[in-house]
């Protein structure tokens, strides 16, 4: 598929948001919250633009996302024309709560999407509607959770909400864009950020969210980030301040064809991010035997129709050149050494450059220099 280049002009909105403005009355289960009189603006705004199907930026624990109503597949093409995002490259879809997750599943399909009321992820017949309500309620008769693959049931009361986006059957409610066009899953995530989770709540829908950047360039992590790449090209974004992780999420299979060896359930890390290897592996069980894409097997299938982002096109590259520092020891001579190129590096280059090191710049040594 293509690049979209349409896109809407806007003049963008940067409004303050806090944590400390919202509190949520369950950690998982129910996405209900009360706010604080002076959340009142980025929460209105923000719900009418995604309600809308207009795009909004907002923080996460991992990185800043652009998000849109993951239910409209003319929003989530919104998505791919403000990033120039190539729109066989799939969607990562946010909820605010398990309530929302299970409710997917009950929705009408995405053809018939105009039908959903956006109230979802709270349990509330009033606001949910009747019919859902009744559909959830009847589910949860044959044990708790019963939408989601029981091989996940560990990791969400683990790992949620936070950096670990897990990949699950695809609701009928989902449009095929989410998916890039292509396959039977799709990605999900639940948030931790405080300010993030209250956005899906308030506009009662999923949120399809990447990273809030130009379509290659390195992920933001404030919202000053976002506006350099994105101001213009969308009406509003959320600045909660810089993001706690600042990488993206560990993306999980344990339910695809690509988490069975030998009709074995040995699940596997598409992409690794904020949560991780050794501490899912730490849950035991399958777990123990957990895989790492192009680690420990590859796809030719997942490479050309990929069922997370990052794994088929190339993407977080900056502008400037970047220069690696492996550390050898803690010596004083080493630390020398490893200055020594940093300023060699400084005086060549005319422009920017990158440095990255492993260890303490203060105390560990450096042996060679990748570029």
């Amino acid at each position: 598929m293509g690049i979209s280049t349409a896109v809407t002009a806007f003049n963008t909105k940067v409004l303050p948001a806090s944590a400390a403005q919202i509190t949520f009355s369950s950690m998982l289960e129910d996405g209900a919250f009360t706010a604080s009189t002076d959340a009142a603006p980025w929460i209105n705004a923000s719900r009418d633009a995604l309600r809308g199907n207009m795009c909004v930026g907002i923080p996460t624990e991992t990185v800043y996302g652009l998000a849109a109503n993951a239910l409209d597949a003319s929003a989530v093409q919104q998505i791919f024309a403000v990033k120039g995002r190539p729109s066989d490259n799939p969607l990562i879809v946010h909820v605010s709560s398990i309530r929302m997750l299970r409710a997917l599943y009950h929705l009408p399909a995405c053809d018939d999407a105009q039908k959903v009321q956006p109230f979802l992820g709270t349990d509330n017949a009033a606001l949910e509607g009747s019919a859902l309500h009744a559909a959830l309620q009847a589910a949860e008769q044959t044990g708790e959770w019963p939408e989601i693959p029981q091989a996940y049931h560990d990791v969400i009361r683990k790992f949620w909400p936070g950096a670990l986006t897990l990949i699950m059957p695809r609701p009928p409610c989902i449009p095929i864009e989410v998916l890039g066009g292509h396959g039977t899953t799709v990605a999900v995530r639940f948030p931790s950020h405080t300010v993030a989770r209250a956005a899906i709540a308030a506009c009662g829908l999923p949120l399809a969210a990447p990273s809030a950047n130009a379509s290659g360039r390195p992920s933001p992590t404030l919202a000053a980030h976002v506006r350099h790449d994105l101001d213009g090209r969308l009406p509003l974004i959320i600045d909660s301040g810089p993001c706690d992780v600042g990488v993206e999420s560990t993306v999980l299979d344990a339910y695809s064809s690509n988490a069975y060896v030998d009709g074995e359930l040995v699940p596997c890390i598409l992409r690794p991010g904020g949560v991780t290897f050794e501490s899912l592996q730490s849950l035991g069980g399958a777990y123990e035997r957990l895989r790492v894409y192009r680690r420990d097997f590859t796809s030719t299938e997942m490479e050309v129709n990929p069922t997370t982002p990052g794994m088929k096109y190339r993407h977080y590259s900056p502008t400037a050149p970047v220069y690696l520092f492996v550390p050898s020891d803690a010596s004083s001579a080493s630390c020398a050494r490893q200055r020594e190129k940093m300023h060699e590096l400084l005086a060549q280059q005319k422009g920017k450059i990158g440095v990255v090191t492993v260890g303490d710049m203060g105390t560990s040594g450096a042996d060679h220099v990748v570029c």
